[in-house]
């Protein structure tokens, strides 16, 4: 099976990447490095530099393939309150190429690198698939549009999509451009003995879930038929200031915190229900927060 991985040279398409590669699956891996690093690709993938959005050179990749795993997309939330018109374009307008490129090459199946920003703040936790989507970032309003395109390339021509909504990940490679993801800054803030910043004091509750959880979940809904939506997180809310407990007593210090405030785009609990992939696929997240922890701790602590 021939599996075409946009932004697979990130953090999460890596690791996505390795397990497909792990499970024999043909690879070809797609990413033009803005975010990106070519080491982090599998050898055993193929690597082609490029952008989501040159049509050409999508039909031409796709020509063959089975099925597309597209995360290639602009995610850093801050950047999206700087510059929505390029979160739309990148994350919708070349989206849409690239479904464009599916239809013409055939290829009727992708799995979708969604977000848990299309639920905004929402009223009740944990939030099921169903429950209001109201984004506050052109970021969440970005990927939701993205979904819809998805719905309507499935009832028009046959295109079956999974979108997978991520809660916050966390584990080895997240190397960031600029780094705005808690655990990585904490983690190498710990290490190098220097302060650390945080936002609301640290007491926003998340649901995290460890990459190699995530890039599990991707291979296990590659038979999925129609057009799905599901959440990928731990289905458990860890309060921020726990994290940092944690890292402490793994790594045996103490951070130096900075309060910086409030910050733009951060619902004060956001927790996924996960019940409904549970139940239909069968996937459930298998490493805990303290294994999950300690695996990116040793990470960066040998680079």
């Amino acid at each position: 099976m021939k599996i075409v991985v946009t932004g697979g040279a990130g953090f999460i398409g890596s690791h996505i990447t390795e397990t497909l590669c792990d499970k024999k699956y043909e690879v070809i891996v797609v990413d033009n490095l803005s975010f990106g690093y070519k080491n982090f690709v599998d050898k055993r993938a193929v690597f082609v530099r490029g952008n989501i959005g040159d049509k050409n050179l999508m039909r031409q990749v796709l020509r063959g393939a089975d099925a597309v795993i597209h995360l290639a997309a602009s995610s850093i939330i801050k950047f999206s309150y700087e510059d929505p018109v390029s979160y739309f374009h990148n994350n919708l307008t070349n989206g849409i190429a690239l479904l464009e490129a599916m239809r013409n090459e055939k290829v009727h199946k992708i799995i979708y690198s969604s977000t848990a920003a299309v639920y905004g703040s929402p009223e009740k936790n944990p939030v099921k698939e169903d429950d209001p989507k109201n984004p506050i970032s052109a970021y969440g309003a970005s990927k939701l549009g993205f979904e819809n395109a998805l719905s309507a390339y499935y009832h028009a021509y046959g295109i079956e999509s999974v979108s997978l909504r991520y809660f916050n990940a966390y584990g080895p490679r997240d190397e960031q451009k600029p780094a705005t993801r808690a655990v990585p800054m904490w983690i190498k803030a710990l290490l190098a003995d220097k302060p650390v910043e945080v936002y609301w004091h640290a007491e926003q509750t998340r649901d995290y879930v460890y990459v190699t959880d995530i890039a599990q979940a991707h291979i296990a809904v590659l038979s999925a038929k129609g057009c799905l939506t599901y959440n990928i997180g731990s289905g458990k809310g860890i309060v921020m200031k726990d994290i940092i407990t944690h890292i402490e007593k793994i790594a045996g210090r103490k951070l130096q915190i900075i309060d910086k405030g409030e910050r733009k785009g951060d619902p004060e609990k956001l927790i996924a229900d996960t019940e409904k992939i549970k139940k239909e696929i069968g996937w459930i997240p298998h490493v805990s927060l303290q294994e999950g922890l300690q695996k990116t701790i040793d990470y960066y602590k040998s680079i």
